[in-house]
């Protein structure tokens, strides 16, 4: 495990990286030609989605990265302004600020126990490292919670501009949805059954739908990408609740047993759902389920998702952490 680890940036490096991402969004916000071929300038909006997709991605992990280290640079800055005025070292100030008490044993089974399902080591084994990385994250917290003041107070602010994802049109037709068809904000989520993300987005968006009411309508497509067959499974077993009119149940339930999903749920989850067992096997056997799947990661494809969840607002991929707070963020945001 790699502990957080503070960058030192010299001025120069900053100018570079900032000059590099200036261009690159440049490129996307002002359509400029991204390449020659046989005699002709392409630009980005003349390319297909998942190329658009791609170069802003590219863009966006500039930013991210940027962004890092210009906080890093400034919460430097601000160490020394502090320690030449106490007349002390930049390391007494930072340590007089930022005091973290050693995690208890619990905390750290507490962490183990949600992250366990990534971890291939048991809890008494890896115990130590464990302690030792929530002191990191929690150093790295309050190291953030500083900057964030000083962008508060007006003191610090980045000078260069988030880029824009492109506005990618998305063929939902014949998917779930859940809230108002004609909400101004459309959600569309493509994830994988296995996927341990997209269960924690799932538990978020079963929290947030009723809070935004007829604001949003949240539309659940498939991407299964899992090598085993089990995701695609359970999928098309998805769809064939959906004509017993329980699909959301299915999907809430399927993502509540992830941990123990094998080819055999689609009917062991409709059996706990009191599903009629006839029709609900006559539908698996259609290739009803099938199909809709394939369309549905084909889509996927097109739009140039490699990975789940990959969440869209509006046409455009959000790049967001899966939690409570980033994804109300996120809607919040769309809102405005």
């Amino acid at each position: 495990m790699r502990i957080f680890r503070r960058i030192n940036l010299c001025a120069g490096l900053a100018l570079t990286f900032a000059g590099t991402l200036a261009a690159a969004t440049a490129l996307a916000a002002e359509d400029q030609p991204l390449f020659n071929y046989k005699g002709k300038a392409w630009k980005l909006s003349e390319l297909t989605s998942g190329t658009q997709q791609a170069a802003y991605e590219v863009e966006a992990e500039h930013f991210e990265k940027l962004k890092r280290v210009a906080d890093a640079a400034v919460f430097d800055m601000h160490i020394a302004e502090l320690a030449k005025s106490k007349k002390k070292t930049p390391q007494e100030v930072e340590k007089d600020l930022i005091k973290i008490k050693e995690p208890s044993d619990s905390e750290a089974k507490t962490w183990f126990d949600k992250n366990k399902e990534r971890i291939p080591y048991p809890f008494d084994q890896i115990k130590g490292e464990i302690k030792r990385l929530i002191t990191a994250e929690q150093t790295q917290t309050k190291r953030q919670d500083l900057v964030n003041k000083l962008k508060k107070e007006g003191k610090f602010s980045l000078a260069v501009t988030e880029p824009v994802g492109p506005v990618l049109q998305i063929d939902t037709l014949g998917y779930p949805a859940s809230g108002n068809a004609k909400a101004k904000v459309k959600v569309v989520e493509f994830a994988d059954y296995q996927c341990p993300h997209c269960r924690q987005a799932a538990e978020v968006m079963t929290k947030l739908l009723p809070r935004y009411r007829d604001r949003i309508q949240f539309v659940y497509m498939d991407f299964p990408i899992n090598p085993s067959g089990v995701s695609r499974a359970v999928a098309e077993g998805a769809v064939c609740a959906s004509e017993q009119s329980k699909f959301w149940e299915y999907h809430n339930l399927a993502f509540s047993k992830q941990s123990t999903l094998t080819k055999d749920s689609p009917l062991a989850l409709a059996k706990e759902l009191k599903l009629e067992e006839k029709a609900f096997d006559t539908c698996m056997k259609s290739g009803k389920g099938a199909a809709l799947v394939e369309k549905s990661k084909q889509e996927a494809e097109r739009l140039g998702v490699s990975g789940t969840p990959a969440i869209y607002v509006n046409g455009r991929r959000q790049l967001v952490a899966h939690t409570e707070a980033d994804m109300s963020a996120m809607i919040d945001k769309a809102l405005k």
